[in-house]
């Protein structure tokens, strides 16, 4: 069992290969005996903070049914860097924790003062800093040992940003049949959370996802307080580094709709609940929640009415089966909203996707705001859409078009995206088997300009659902594949901004070409050849 380990940003990242096993443990040496320092379950990377200076040794252990089925060869690797943590132990006082180094004789606090640059104010001959909150944003730490009186320093830390490691947002909501959804918003590096009732000792969840976000409850009465506590990995295990304040069921007022998220809903009765609540948790209160029903045939009708029935902001439509553009564009007619978002039913909002993309929109002017999203599978959360402009100012949309659909830049999500509605509602999604695919590049054709975050907002989950409609498309025959295709790339030439053909059409040529790598079919260049002829 291999596994590498890599140094990053004054951290340690250890990954590996998936093996099946239920947990896998890490072991650190340490006054020259193994103890285990981490455990994950679900996963096959692991981050280690805090890691004193000097050579290290470590090994992994893969377990299944609590026994060892596999474990790595010791693994030997220099840390000669300083990291550091920020914990708020309460609203007045910020504690920096940091790596130890044994030749120090002390460390060094240096905060960035404005217009003067980083300037040390505290120093201590311990592993940690306290110093009373302020209004500088940005630290550093230096070890450093006395010579002749003075210092000499011996390493320096990265920047740290004080408002790290905070819980921003915390919120509980009825969920279906009375069951309660927590959610709540991190700022900062966690390896894990645990969730807490008030006054319990004993967590009532561990999970070691540091992204994760959310957490359904079974059985906890409406008035029952929760608290939520984060947690990084180091070599003495783990360390709280946030702890929210209690939170309990609460009730949100909501006006008039600026933003509709439209969902469209076809036999999604084992894992709309999780998406919905998602959605509900999000901390922009003027969200309309559009759930159209496309026909399902199972219980999806009775979930979505319960939430129709308890939360004032949720819109259901019921309709014939006519596909998921069909239920799109169901939701586009009936959006209330200025601007319009859509999410898929397995999948998963964070709490200020909505919030971020919509104050970016406003402050902007833009007519698109875009943020890279997360993909979730069995190898764990992996970025798409990570496009390379300015974060939070007006780009001209003819940027993003000079590089959809070039290398890196193939995905043309539908759902990490919000759209001014008025230009949404004049030009629907085409009724088509790539319906993303054939109608982003035909909106984005009609905005003038867009806005971009650089931090994933929304989970395109594989976990849960891993086979998708795309999966059922790729099984077809190569004929019946070029026709959805090419219905598709014909869409936005033809449906797209006139002003805009030119580079509509090369869009499309550049994703034909990439389908005619892989496939034997000659029509992707007869295709090509005809749009280069001015045919379409």
């Amino acid at each position: 069992m291999d596994f590498t380990v890599e140094i990053k940003e004054s951290k340690i990242y250890l990954s590996w290969l998936d093996i099946k096993a239920d947990c896998y443990k890490l072991f650190m040496k340490k006054d020259d005996i193994f103890y285990e320092c981490a455990c994950v379950s679900g996963q096959t990377s692991l981050r280690l903070s805090l890691l004193p200076y000097g050579v290290h040794e470590c090994f992994i252990q893969a377990l299944k049914d609590g026994r060892v089925i596999a474990e790595s060869g010791r693994h030997q690797f220099l840390f000669d860097e300083v990291d550091v943590e920020v914990i708020h132990e309460s609203k007045d006082e910020v504690k920096f924790v940091y790596s130890k180094y044994e030749q120090a004789d002390g460390y060094r606090l240096y905060k960035d003062e404005s217009g003067i640059g980083f300037n040390g104010c505290k120093n201590s001959d311990t592993d940690y800093i306290k110093i009373e909150q302020c209004d500088e944003k940005y630290f550093k730490i230096k070890p450093f040992v006395k010579k002749d009186d003075n210092r000499e320093f011996i390493a320096s830390s990265p920047v740290v940003d004080i408002d790290s490691n905070k819980f921003v947002s915390l919120s509980v909501y009825k969920s279906f049949n009375y069951n309660l959804f927590l959610s709540w918003n991190f700022q900062g590096i966690a390896d894990g959370f645990l969730v807490f009732t008030e006054n319990s000792q004993t967590p009532i969840f561990k999970t070691t996802d540091g992204l994760c976000h959310c957490l359904s409850l079974f059985d906890y009465k409406g008035s029952t307080h929760f608290v939520v506590k984060a947690f990084i990995n180091t070599i003495n295990g783990p360390l709280i580094t946030a702890v929210s304040e209690k939170i309990s069921l609460g009730i949100r007022k909501y006006k008039k709709p600026e933003v509709s998220l439209i969902i469209p809903a076809y036999n999604a009765q084992d894992y709309i609940v999780r998406s919905i609540d998602s959605a509900l948790a999000s901390d922009f209160s003027n969200l309309e929640i559009i759930i159209v029903n496309d026909g399902s045939t199972d219980g999806t009708q009775k979930i979505i009415d319960w939430y129709d029935k308890n939360y004032p902001n949720v819109v259901s439509i019921v309709k014939e089966n006519g596909g998921v553009a069909d239920a799109r564009n169901t939701g586009i007619k009936a959006a209330k909203g200025k601007y319009i978002a859509f999410m898929d039913n397995d999948d998963l909002i964070r709490p200020d996707m909505i919030s971020k993309l919509y104050n970016s929109a406003e402050k902007n002017k833009c007519d698109i705001a875009i943020a890279p999203l997360y993909r979730i599978s069995d190898k764990g959360y992996t970025v798409h859409c990570n496009l390379p402009f300015a974060e939070d100012v007006p780009v001209d949309i003819d940027k993003y078009f000079d590089i959809i659909y070039t290398p890196g830049y193939y995905n043309c999500a539908i759902w990490n995206k919000l759209y001014k509605a008025s230009i949404v509602k004049e030009h629907p999604l085409g009724k088509l088997k790539y319906e993303d695919v054939s109608w982003t590049p035909c909106i984005l054709s009609y905005a003038e300009t867009f806005c971009f975050l650089k931090t994933p907002l929304y989970e395109w989950d594989r976990k849960t659902r891993p086979e998708t409609f795309g999966d059922v498309l790729a099984r077809q025959s190569e004929e019946d594949l070029f026709e959805h295709r090419k219905q598709a790339m014909l869409f936005f030439i033809k449906n797209g901004n006139p002003a805009k053909k030119d580079y509509l059409k090369t869009i499309a040529k550049r994703r034909l070409k990439r389908y005619a790598k892989n496939s034997s079919n000659s029509a992707y260049k007869d295709l090509i050849e005809k749009i280069d002829a001015g045919k379409y």
